[in-house]
């Protein structure tokens, strides 16, 4: 297993496959276990780099989650970067990895080639969402289901893991409330944003990203009308061919 230090913490991340580097981020509460088949499917053009967020998956655990957690994460994005020395870098975000990919953008635009991001929560996150995201993982944390994907995802300390971010959710609705550091029209990287207008866990996620959509110079929307959340996974052989069709 592969590990880097950023900020006392141990990251982990794993390479696979030749060419341009595409780091793919998944989401809050998930892994970069989640994101293996995309692996498999996209080393065969890419060198392929996934990465489990700061208290995460195979990461290190933390006390307490930063509460500009999509920022902090974008920032060792960057770190992992320039220790892998790789340049002119695709980024593939999904959900709460889109904001973090997003960021990262912000952060050093000249470092990052393409970005895709899919199914994320817009520009900012309301104390009511949060309330409702709160909901949401206390009905889940009883069903077999969610358990099992998360215990797949962190191991058995996963339950931690899950209630450290539901109680980001709610300090940073309350605090920040805004996930990006800058403002998304200064981003001139192109964008690809994507989306479900049936997604089941972003109320209104059509519109909010034709929001975020209105605000950038180079980007483009592609919403599917059919699947759940994330898009990525739920339209997943029409969202491939469309990364690839962006990224060529």
């Amino acid at each position: 297993m592969s590990y880097f230090n950023f900020k006392n913490s141990k990251i982990y991340y794993r390479v696979y496959g030749e060419g341009s580097p595409l780091i793919i981020i998944h989401g809050d509460t998930a892994s970069s276990k989640m994101v293996l088949p995309e692996m498999k499917f996209y080393s065969k053009n890419f060198k392929v780099i996934l990465v489990d967020l700061v208290g995460q998956g195979k990461s290190q655990r933390v006390d307490k989650l930063p509460l500009n957690h999509w920022s902090f994460n974008a920032d060792m994005i960057i770190e992992l970067c320039r220790y892998l020395k790789i340049k002119d870098v695709n980024l593939l975000g999904t959900s709460g990895g889109a904001s973090v990919a997003l960021n990262a953008a912000l952060k050093d635009p000249n470092l990052f080639y393409k970005i895709i991001a899919d199914s994320f929560m817009g520009e900012s996150l309301s104390s009511d969402f949060a309330e409702k995201i709160v909901d949401d993982r206390k009905i889940a944390k009883q069903k077999l289901g969610p358990k099992i994907f998360w215990l797949m995802m962190h191991g058995f300390d996963w339950e931690k893991v899950i209630d450290q971010n539901t109680k980001l959710m709610v300090d940073f609705s309350r605090n920040l409330g805004d996930f990006f550091d800058g403002d998304l029209k200064d981003i001139e990287n192109n964008v690809l944003i994507t989306g479900s207008s049936k997604d089941d866990l972003i109320p209104n996620a059509e519109n909010i990203l034709k929001d975020v959509d209105s605000k950038m110079k180079n980007s483009k929307l592609v919403i599917f009308k059919e699947g759940n959340h994330p898009a990525m996974f739920s339209n997943k052989k029409e969202f491939r061919n469309l990364v690839l069709e962006f990224l060529s």
